[in-house]
């Protein structure tokens, strides 16, 4: 997931997580859940989101299990 860009001359580490991977992580817990639901977790893991932490497969599977209230 991160990268090393480079924008202008400036190395930055940009780390990328998309709808897919909210996606992958709910079918592989064979969750049924709508478009909706995956964008309300990640709206979650946004404001709750804590650099000590980062994001990890694990941080998205609780956002969606809260989100359909199977935590």
């Amino acid at each position: 997931m991160a990268t090393l860009v480079t924008d202008k001359g400036k190395p930055y580490i940009e780390d990328v997580w998309d709808v897919d991977d909210f996606r992958r992580v709910a079918d592989n817990n064979e969750w049924d859940v709508t478009d909706s639901q995956l964008l309300d977790a990640m709206e979650y893991v946004v404001e709750n989101f804590d650099a000590n932490y980062g994001i990890t497969w694990d941080t998205i599977e609780m956002a969606i299990a809260r989100e359909i209230g199977d935590e």
